[in-house]
This record gives structure tokens, sequence and C-alpha cells, in this order.
């Protein structure tokens, strides 16, 4: 009988970071394989909802779904309907449509080939039809950033558990999904000057660190970061720090800009996805929507 594995661990360079996958209680060459393929899952997410990419089916989007419904992968089609939904529970404070003022701010090229957004374009512009249709009520950039990571996280630890692994950890840069009996330690670094660190304990969940402090640009004289307030389309403060645990890495990913821009106020949201949050700001932390 082949021996078991207790632990193999791989990192790769994916998703503009590196991610790490770990797998517990498989024989080597199975656990092998199966990090294999969720590398290769990891690898077509990113190409398929690439905002730089002209061929990936977020910039094909971009360019013709306000003139004609298009049909695009499962995988984004179905990362599209969990983006409408949190833009619909935050009241369109997370907004997959915010790509515009990213790129006017400098985080993101300005395509070329795509029609540049109209004034009051949102979310609400964007219909999900059968089959994987989605079109534009009008032009529209999405950029689908803020959610994807973590859905490939999902995704890669679903094929994990699929293959038979009792104990898994797939980490893209943070974004970072537990499954198996044994709990992960997080250790949340708050950025400097302040630098104060807590530790989380992690079993069967996910979680998700966002912070604009690390890629601060300024615009028309005051500091911007990577993330914006869907509802008043402004930077989200740049100061915050923010780690949410949720049951899906998708759902801990896109709920930390929403905690970014709306703090102690996300918690009603929070709680409807079975989440919590932590806040850094001003020097100490809060838990928001803290389990019972």
């Amino acid at each position: 009988m082949p021996l078991l594995s207790p632990l193999i661990e791989r990192v790769k360079p994916l998703l503009g970071t590196f991610v790490r996958i770990r797998v517990g209680g498989l024989p080597a060459s199975q656990a092998n394989a199966a990090i294999d393929n969720a590398f290769a899952i990891i690898a077509d997410i990113h190409r398929l909802m690439s905002f730089q990419e002209s061929g990936s089916d977020v910039s094909r989007l971009n360019r013709s779904a306000h003139r004609t419904s298009m049909r695009v992968h499962t995988h984004t089609y179905t990362v599209l309907s969990h983006a409408m939904d949190l833009a619909t529970a935050s009241g369109g404070g997370f907004d997959p449509t915010v790509a515009a003022k990213l790129a006017t701010w400098g985080f993101l090229p300005r395509p070329d080939d795509a029609p540049y957004p109209a004034d009051e374009a949102c979310w609400t512009d964007i219909a999900l039809l059968p089959n994987n249709q989605i079109v534009f009520a009008r032009p529209l950039w999405i950029d689908l950033s803020g959610i994807a990571k973590g859905y490939a996280v999902d995704c890669a630890a679903t094929h994990l558990l699929e293959a038979g692994a009792p104990q898994i950890i797939v980490d893209a840069g943070g974004d970072m999904r537990v499954a198996g009996s044994a709990a992960e330690r997080v250790f949340l670094a708050a950025p400097p000057p302040a630098g104060h660190r807590a530790v989380l304990e992690i079993e069967n969940a996910a979680v998700a660190s966002s912070c604009g402090r690390n890629a601060v640009r300024h615009w028309q004289g005051r500091p911007v970061g990577p993330h914006v307030d869907g509802r008043t389309r402004q930077p989200c403060s740049t100061t915050r720090f923010v780690s949410v645990v949720a049951p899906r890495c998708h759902q801990a990913d896109a709920l930390t800009k929403v905690v970014l821009a709306r703090g102690a106020a996300s918690e009603t949201i929070l709680r409807s996805y079975g989440a919590q949050a932590y806040l850094h700001e001003h020097g100490r932390w809060t838990t928001i929507a803290e389990a019972a």
C-alpha cells in the first residue's frame, strides 16, 4: 500500500501573488496530482477574469456587452452573480463597476478598445441572463479583482476536497481557505506605524484582508488607495486594515471592501453572510459582528 504523506506543500506565482497549497493525509502521488489540478483551476480563473488581458471574459464584456448580450464561462458568470448578490446586500457598497475610478487614479490601465463608461453607470446596469449570458444597459467597465481571487481559492479548495484530501489550506497572498479538523493560526499584521498584531485561529472557514496604505497614490492633492466606496465613488480610507472571516473566501474577499468603506456600519451585512470582521484603525482593533 502507498505510504500516506502527512503534509505536502507547494507554492506557485499566480493571481499577482504567491499561491500556497498545503494538503495533508493523501498519498504523495495523489496529493501532487490534486495540487497540480488546483493550480490549473486558479490559472484558468485568472485568465478569464483579468482586467488587463484583452482576451479575457472581463475585457470582452467591457468592449461589447453594452451593445449585445455575450456568453461567458461559467466561472465568470458565477463570480458576477456573487458580485451582484453582494452589491444588493451592501446597497452598492460593493460594486464591480468602479474600474473607471481606479483607472483615473492610476491603479488600473485604461482599456484602449472599450468605450468609456457612462457617467452614472453602476452595478444595476448589469443583467444576468440565462445560459451564461451577460448584457450591460450602457457602457461600463467591470473589474472583478475584489472577489475573483477569493473565488479562485474556493474553487481550488473544492477540488482538493473532492479529490479526497482530509486537510487543506489554500492561501493566495492572504486570501485563505482552511478545511479539515486542524485549525490554522493566522497572524494579522496591521500596517506601520502602529503595527499591532492579532492572531486568529481559522477552522473550516476562510479569511481575507485588505488595506490601502501600501499602495497610496495622490490624485488632485489627496491620498487615494485601490479601494472604492461603490455608493459614493470616493476612495476608502487608506488608514484602515480589515480582515474578514467568512464561510467562503469569495465572501471574505468582497466583504473586506465593504468594511473598508463602511466600518462598523457593515455589521448587518456581515451577519447576513455569517461573517466577522477585524478592523484596525487609530491604533486599535475593533471586532464587528463578533460570533456568539
